[in-house]
């Protein structure tokens, strides 16, 4: 393939909006297009690298790095450590050396998207398939011939995860709808309809996101109106096995009620109207995926901290909406619940989809 000449190349901050715009406009799987996301925060600072301008502080520690990159790699990363002054260069004059010292984790080394955190693994994996994706998209536009990052080996790349779903111990799932608060205000009406979804229902992440007031319906299978308390939950996904509807539980019907009257009385009719989002951002669009993660993880945190210590012997791995979804599947599958009434409740096509959920089982 031949690459565009560089006179006629985005700019970086242009490419990764068209990127954005591009993965947002998935009908499904679209990712967070919210302004200032994490995201745009990983992919500036791989520029701000790029250019010479990524302050690279504290010196490396070999027990934090892992596994040490190959030969070629380290002679190159070494002399990009050194005092030398870095070349500035473009997004599409980076190269594999770049990419590898970009996720290369250094003492102290906080996480770009969440500067109070670590950078983790996991969060280097992440990075490492941004910088691919965005990339990819670049060569599908001719704008450059080869993908900086998959010139990295595979022996080099941060580990792929386990594959493994998570789920929460089950005092803590138990404990959990204690601490998912009352319908009392606007927020916290809206932060329970969220999390009684996600606990009751199993719903996925993107269905939550995704829910318009046209999908929330009564007795009779149609769009709530007024103070009617819903019954049915209608889940339009885009296979055959996520297109299903729901019977709602009393507390979530409740839940739901109780989020429409806050959500009219704050913002007006329009926005419990049939074709309108259910859970929706500041600006009015749809919730983000980080703000959905907030949602959950806080509540999941604060219900964690107030367990007796001797229940708080197994550490927290994942902290989010998706983990809710895995828990309810497991406990139902404990219960006894049917695999196969499961898979219909949840939608998926058949009990493959739980194999990831096993170990559990």
């Amino acid at each position: 393939m031949t690459a565009t000449p560089p006179s006629t190349l985005p700019s970086g901050t242009a490419l990764f909006r068209d990127w954005l715009e591009h993965e947002g406009s998935k009908s499904w799987h679209g990712l967070d297009t919210s302004p200032d996301g994490s995201y745009e925060k990983v992919w500036a600072s791989w520029l701000q690298q790029l250019a010479g301008e990524l302050a690279i502080k504290g010196n490396h520690n070999q027990a934090d790095a892992g596994p040490a990159p190959s030969p070629p790699i380290a002679t190159a990363i070494k002399k990009r450590n050194s005092k030398t002054p870095v070349n500035p260069k473009l997004w599409h004059e980076a190269t594999a050396i770049d990419v590898q010292h970009f996720l290369q984790l250094r003492q102290g080394q906080r996480a770009l998207h969440q500067p109070d955190r670590q950078i983790s693994e996991v969060t280097r994996r992440r990075y490492w398939r941004l910088l691919e994706r965005i990339y990819d998209h670049a060569c599908e536009h001719g704008w450059i011939a080869h993908n900086p990052a998959r010139g990295i080996e595979h022996s080099e790349r941060p580990p792929s995860e386990d594959g493994k779903g998570h789920c929460l111990p089950a005092p803590l799932w138990n404990a959990l709808p204690r601490h998912i608060p009352a319908a009392d205000g606007y927020q916290n009406a809206r932060d329970r309809a969220i999390m009684l979804l996600l606990y009751e229902l199993a719903l996925a992440p993107e269905e939550v996101r995704a829910l318009l007031w046209r999908d929330v319906q009564d007795e009779n299978k149609l769009p709530i109106r007024g103070a009617e308390s819903p019954q049915w939950l209608r889940i339009d996904g885009a296979r055959a096995a996520q297109q299903r509807t729901l019977a709602i539980p009393e507390n979530v019907a409740q839940a739901l009620a109780d989020w429409r009257r806050f959500s009219h009385q704050q913002r007006g009719p329009l926005v419990v109207d049939g074709d309108h989002i259910v859970f929706y951002s500041r600006r009015g669009g749809p919730l983000s995926v980080r703000m959905l993660f907030h949602v959950a993880s806080q509540i999941i945190q604060k219900a964690h901290q107030a367990l007796p210590e001797d229940s708080q012997k197994t550490r927290l791995l994942r902290v989010g909406p998706q983990v809710l979804r895995n828990t309810a599947v497991v406990q139902w599958l404990k219960n006894g619940r049917p695999e196969l009434e499961v898979v219909a409740q949840i939608g998926l096509e058949s009990t493959k989809g739980l194999r990831h959920l096993q170990h559990y089982l």
